[in-house]
């Protein structure tokens, strides 16, 4: 019989309790994996088809690419080759590698609380949520890019307890990697290192150099790939998706000014960009059409500042994603427009448009929901004890690992936002239950005492 090491064992049951629930989720995706697919499954599966057959890094046409930053096209690249080809193979591998997230929450907690009843509940809060559950099988971004920010923080908080600057360092270098996952994890590198200037324990030249230091190597790492994007003609960018976001953000601005659907000014830019593009000689590469997108693209946000700020505050970005797991059972469908709804109208009736009648779906989910929910009210707990405590390095990682990837994306309100920010709101959750519970267990200890005291006191 194997012996498992006793600071391993709880990990080890986390990760196998949260691979068996998203495997037993993907079960109905196994048998049908395009329903564990969106739109932009489409530009990973490409690029690492093209790996397989043809060792590049390449669009369906053969054509170098940098829509996509590599690492999880990458990483399913290795799936296929595992499984010969096999979308239902690479199933499994992707709720494998969305549980690891579970024990390295556990691991950042212990660091965080030093508690393992508090570690525990994080982790079970992290596995349950809905939006985790629902993207962790899926052929997207999201499993990995979770599972590396649950690495990231890891790292941080035992740089922030043990005042180890290697830990600075490799929570920066992970960044780098969830940067290579996802983009928006770029600018992560900079309140990461203003965070770190707050860490006692060395001086002000020290907090300065080591700053610098994980701030150099967070760029080296992604330096090749900027180079390499810069070589086939698409400048220097991590990635062509930026131009795409503006695209997104601007219409979700003109939208809510005129009171039109965001589609329709997408598809006013496509034609405008196509118009422009025509002319080969003014815009030889993907690098001229870019630029010349995002120039066009700011110019619509730059006219409406206020506007576009106040769309930064999308309270959707909280709500549970609903949608896309009933979509991968195959309880809903997707693809009606839901979003333009709510940016027009609000959430309630994109609610009542998604659902059609069928209200009683998300009923389904209403103890899952409570949870998330009970997660963030724990969260906002612990923030305002931290506060009213002063102790301050809490509600900085709060904007570290929180605010910063709730913000960052933008006006987008896309439930599937909130996935970075969960491990951390999970983290304060927990800690902000093990505090009302050692209370209760201090009261009721009290009580006890009291009760004693009093029959003592009868007795003689």
């Amino acid at each position: 019989m194997i012996r498992i090491a006793a600071p391993w064992r709880i990990p080890l049951i986390l990760f196998t309790g949260a691979f068996l629930l998203f495997l037993l989720y993907a079960l109905r995706g196994l048998a049908e994996p395009s329903l564990l697919m969106r739109i932009d499954s489409a530009t990973y599966l490409a690029p690492a088809r093209s790996l397989l057959e043809k060792g590049i890094y390449a669009s369906p046409g053969g054509v170098p690419t940098a829509l996509r930053v590599p690492l999880y096209p990458v990483f399913l690249a290795f799936a296929l080759l595992l499984g010969r080809g096999s979308l239902a193979f690479c199933i499994p591998v992707h709720c494998a590698l969305s549980a690891l997230a579970v024990p390295l929450l556990y691991q950042a907690a212990l660091e965080f609380t030093g508690r393992k009843r508090s570690a525990i509940t994080a982790a079970v809060l992290l596995m349950l949520s809905p939006t985790e559950i629902a993207f962790a099988p899926m052929f997207l971004s999201e499993g990995l890019f979770v599972t590396l920010v649950s690495l990231e923080l890891l790292l941080f908080l035992r740089f922030v307890r043990r005042k180890k600057d290697s830990d600075l360092f490799l929570s920066a270098a992970t960044g780098a990697f969830a940067a290579l996952t996802r983009p928006l994890n770029v600018l992560w590198i900079l309140p990461a290192v203003f965070v770190s200037f707050f860490v006692s324990g060395a001086t002000a030249r020290r907090r300065i150099l080591r700053g610098g230091i994980a701030g150099l190597l967070f760029v080296l790492i992604l330096a090749p790939w900027v180079i390499r994007n810069h070589r086939i003609g698409s400048g220097w960018r991590l990635d062509e998706v930026s131009a795409d976001s503006l695209r997104h953000n601007a219409s979700v601005v003109e939208s809510r000014i005129n009171g039109i659907p965001a589609q329709f000014y997408r598809e006013q830019y496509a034609i405008t960009f196509e118009k422009e593009f025509a002319d080969r000689s003014k815009y030889p590469d993907r690098n001229a059409c870019l630029s010349y997108e995002e120039r066009y693209l700011s110019d619509i946000l730059m006219r409406h500042p206020g506007t576009y700020f106040l769309l930064f505050f999308n309270p959707s970005k909280l709500v549970p994603d609903v949608p896309t797991f009933l979509e991968n059972l195959k309880l809903t469908t997707g693809g009606r427009g839901t979003w333009d709804v709510i940016i027009k109208d609000g959430l309630f009736a994109g609610i009542r448009h998604y659902f059609n009648g069928k209200l009683h779906l998300p009923f389904l989910l209403t103890p899952l929901i409570l949870l998330l929910l009970a997660t963030y009210l724990g969260a906002f707990f612990e923030v305002v004890n931290a506060l009213v405590k002063k102790e301050w390095m809490t509600p900085l990682l709060f904007l570290l690992f929180c605010v910063f990837y709730l913000m960052v994306v933008g006006p987008g309100g896309y439930p599937r936002f909130q996935l970075p920010a969960l491990p951390f709101l999970c983290l304060l959750c927990g800690r902000a239950a093990d505090r009302i519970l050692s209370l209760r267990e201090s009261r009721r200890k009290d009580g006890l005492k009291s009760e004693r005291k009093n029959e003592r006191s009868e007795a003689s």
